[in-house]
């Protein structure tokens, strides 16, 4: 509630109040209170951290039906897919990191608030917090491209990770909204825009990779992607993989500007195609050592030879290469929502 009043307008206030005669004893009951004029009354349903986040708004639908106030769920962190669920049923919400959605009809209210983009701690059960390592890494790259559901075991098979691995990571998931899981553990949906939020919460090109090298290609990007067809020694990434992932016929929002890759050894591979060191802010090449010695397990051939990294990397890349990359994923995004909406969760 200070979080909420903190960004109310001047002379705004909110306050717990007691329980309204007849009312189905909620959680708690707070009011609104504008600078004047009747206060807006919600009863609170406080969950900690949900499983499902359509459980819980078919809980409060259930429970508004019951009672006379408007329900506002009261969480440790409202996930996007918490706020979804809420604001497309008319049910309000409210963490301590800012996340705020709140309309009242009479008196009319609406309050609509940003917050942080994941949970802002981990939870006493929660081992594995950050995602920017190899296995995470791993795991996320095979769930966006995975159709549920799927349980524990076999997502550590089809990522060539230890079941230990990813079981630290479901709590860390489903806390994001990026996944839901049944009472036996699997995954039964995955919402993969907020999946891929989540792990770039963590995971950069720059940073979460070995020594990122720049390099200037003297003859320019076109002669540099042809000298790359049909090599074994260069997984592309960012702009140039993106491209592959797109249906024929279809063009990039930017033009290719700068071009990222992977090698094992990124200065041989520099010298076998002619690169010339540079300074970042001059350079049109990133190389980088994959933080995942095994991606080369993983990559695929576009159609005119080029080696590319698998969708869930390049996306990912893209998003955190310096520059207008992020404009690329969004586009890549929305074309494989048309077949596949979780792209737009």
């Amino acid at each position: 509630m200070s979080t909420l009043e903190s960004n109310l307008p001047a002379h705004w206030a909110t306050r717990l109040i007691d329980m309204p005669a007849g009312e189905r004893r909620a959680d708690a009951v707070i009011e609104v209170l504008p600078g004047s004029g009747r206060p807006a009354v919600f009863a609170v349903e406080a969950k900690s951290n949900p499983r499902s986040s359509m459980s819980v708004v078919n809980q409060a639908l259930a429970f508004s039906k019951r009672g006379t106030l408007p329900v506002l769920i009261i969480t440790e962190y409202a996930n996007p897919a918490l706020r979804a669920a809420c604001e497309a049923n008319a049910i309000g919400y409210l963490d301590p990191t800012g996340w705020a959605y709140l309309t009242h009809d009479d008196p009319p209210i609406l309050i609509r608030l940003e917050g942080a983009r994941k949970p802002p701690h981990a939870r006493e059960d929660e081992k594995t917090t950050r995602l920017n390592g190899p296995a995470a890494g791993r795991a996320i790259r095979c769930l966006l491209e995975t159709v549920p559901p799927v349980g524990v075991r076999d997502l550590a098979a089809r990522s060539s990770s230890s079941p230990a691995a990813v079981s630290k990571l479901m709590p860390a998931l489903v806390e994001s909204g990026a996944i839901e899981r049944d009472s036996a553990g699997a995954v039964t949906h995955i919402r993969r825009r907020t999946l891929l939020d989540r792990w770039c919460a963590d995971y950069a090109f720059t940073r979460s990779n070995g020594p990122v090298l720049a390099y200037l290609a003297p003859r320019g990007l076109p002669r540099l992607l042809s000298q790359l067809r049909n090599r074994g020694d260069a997984v592309s990434t960012g702009s140039a993989a993106a491209r592959a992932y797109l249906p024929p016929g279809t063009e990039s929002v930017v033009p290719l500007t700068v071009h990222a890759m992977y090698a094992m050894d990124p200065r041989a591979t520099a010298a076998r195609l002619g690169l010339v060191p540079t300074d970042r802010p001059a350079a049109n090449v990133l190389i980088a050592t994959s933080q995942d010695q095994h991606l080369d397990r993983y990559v695929r051939r576009s159609e005119d030879g080029l080696t590319v990294a698998p969708l869930g990397q390049v996306l990912a890349d893209l998003l955190t290469l310096p520059g207008r990359l992020a404009q690329e994923a969004d586009h890549l995004m929305h074309t494989l929502a048309r077949t596949d909406p979780t792209w737009s969760e």
